[in-house]
């Protein structure tokens, strides 16, 4: 094909040879649920990424979206996957709108992996894969056979059965990424939807990952939606291709009725050459560039001459400029404390550019973790739960009053923070010495709370939101003494969501490791900080006063 011109693309490339037909369902096995979207538009705000799209994933097939970088690509696919409610128009799962169902419904159905998912420390392999059968099981769901089976099945078909027992940390990018596609076909899903597979692993990963897809399909007639970057491979596994640019499908179809030097170029503001792939004979796109075109295989003496010119010219300006960039100026400490809310435009230290505004620029970032760990919460307190709330000597709770301000305080008794009332609702002490008016004022005005609970030596904690009141029930308060003295007051929330944390920042602080704790003579006493911060509020309201 190389050396073809613009006409000859589009009218004499032959046809690939379809791809063999997907195996039929086994006898007792759902059939693939059809996945497809209607003139659907999707954002961030007021800004739009996708633009009234509609699209319809041929099933038992492998598709794959490729586009320019920041075309909408990521942002299509979790409209598909229910993680980016529409702003227009729809995502479909069997005719229906996929935000109109559960999400065990779609987990039951859609499996999930998003960019570099990240999974709980020291997490096992085996633990990991098992909890692609939570859509199977009910809140307080039993193991089962079937699920043993599943697990078993998905490890056998990735290879990772000698994996088992290590921890997920201690696994090379291509084990991981094996082992994440393990946990997807422990669902038993008809569909998997894949952002960006391959990225961060080197060729021989990529193309491993890749041919285990390719496995799945052939073997299970899984449908498989991806987001590639590189447009070879992209050609080498898709049986269908979908094109995007600026938030609006370009082109649609088989590799090789699709891709044309005409379309890189305009899509991927790339000139090339599209050649046939001597193994796979999908098309194969050679990139020409600046240095490599005709002009300079014939003239490469004078392009090394001007590369020289170019090397040799004056900077522009002196080599020790470079010191005082913007950035740098920055970061120079401040002369004096800005007023209250100066920082909603700047942040003192920072340079300007390096502040994330929206939530386009946190995406570029931090992925969606993959749905069956993000969507943990737990909506009433089990007898596991319950064992550990009534454990947890101290708790962190979290209350915002109407302007946005935050208050933070811990609560703690000896004898456990909070008693279970019942399966939807805690209690604890308002005691002297814990008391914050700030919280208690908050609770009145916005009764949305949030309570982090902990125990000592446990490198994770029960979160729980919900709504608090304040009460002074005789009953209650009784059944809150402490010594025989009750309090005076009590807290009581009703329970919406309860989920953990893992023990990350627990275990990187080592903050229960007696051998990491400071010498606590080398740090200040609750009685030198209080008297640091008068004098420091007492200079402030002297320098707003004498305009020093």
């Amino acid at each position: 094909m190389a050396g073809e011109s613009a006409a000859a693309h589009t009218v004499a490339a032959a046809p690939a040879p379809a791809p063999a037909p997907a195996p039929a369902p086994a006898p007792g096995e759902s059939r693939r649920p059809a996945v497809h979207t209607e003139r659907i538009s999707l954002g961030y705000g007021d800004r739009r990424v996708v633009d009234e799209l509609s699209l319809d994933i041929p099933p038992g097939r492998i598709t794959v979206i490729v586009g320019p970088n920041a075309c909408g690509k990521s942002t299509l696919l979790r409209g598909m996957a229910r993680l980016l409610r529409p702003t227009a128009g729809a995502a479909c799962l069997d005719g229906k709108s996929i935000h109109s169902l559960s999400s065990r419904e779609v987990a039951q159905q859609l499996g999930i992996l998003p960019q570099s998912p990240s999974a709980p420390e020291g997490i096992t392999v085996t633990d990991l894969v098992g909890r692609g059968r939570s859509p199977h099981q009910g809140w307080f769901g039993r193991w089962t056979d079937a699920d043993e089976q599943a697990v078993a099945d998905a490890m056998r078909a990735t290879g990772t059965l000698d994996l088992a027992d290590r921890s997920v940390d201690e696994l090379s990018g291509g084990q991981r990424q094996r082992v994440w596609i393990a946990m997807a076909l422990a669902q038993r899903t008809g569909v998997l939807l894949l952002d960006e597979p391959t990225t961060f692993l080197d060729l021989t990963h990529q193309v491993e990952v890749l041919d285990l897809l390719a496995d799945l399909n052939r073997t299970e007639a899984t449908t498989i939606v991806a987001v590639l970057h590189d447009l070879n491979l992209a050609c080498r596994y898709a049986d269908h291709l979908v094109v995007l640019s600026e938030g609006r499908l370009v082109a649609e179809g088989a590799p090789r009725e699709v891709v044309t030097e005409e379309l890189v170029r305009d899509v991927f503001a790339l000139p090339s050459r599209v050649i046939d792939d001597p193994v796979s004979a999908t098309p194969l796109i050679v990139p020409i560039g600046r240095h490599h075109g005709s002009a300079n295989r014939a003239g490469t003496a004078a392009g090394t001459a001007a590369a020289d010119s170019v090397a040799a010219a004056p900077a522009d300006t002196p080599a020790d400029a470079a010191a005082d960039t913007p950035a740098e100026a920055a970061l120079d400490v401040a002369a004096a404390i800005p007023p209250t809310g100066a920082g909603s435009a700047a942040v003192s230290g920072v340079a300007s550019g390096a502040v994330v505004r929206s939530e386009t620029e946190l995406r570029e970032v931090v992925d969606e973790p993959v749905p069956l760990i993000a969507d943990k919460a737990a909506p009433a307190i089990d007898d596991e739960s319950r064992r550990f709330l009534e454990a947890a000597p101290l708790l962190m709770l979290a209350s915002a009053a109407d302007d946005g301000s935050v208050d933070v305080s811990p609560r703690g008794d000896e004898d456990g923070s909070v008693i279970v009332l019942d399966e939807r609702t805690v209690a604890f002490a308002d005691r002297q010495g814990n008391r914050r008016v700030d919280s208690m004022l908050n609770i009145l005005r916005n009764p949305r709370v949030a309570m982090l609970f902990l125990v000592p030596g446990i490198d994770h904690a029960l979160r729980i939101n919900g709504t608090a009141t304040i009460v002074r029930d005789g009953e209650l308060l009784d059944r809150l003494a402490l010594k025989g003295s009750p309090p005076e007051l009590a807290v009581v929330v009703t329970v919406s969501e309860l989920f953990v944390h893992c023990g990350r920042a627990f275990g990187r602080s080592k903050v229960w490791d007696p051998e990491a704790w400071p010498d606590q003579g080398s740090l200040p006493t609750a009685g030198t900080l209080l008297k640091a911060h008068t004098a420091l509020r007492d200079a402030l309201r002297d320098a707003e006063r004498y305009g020093s």
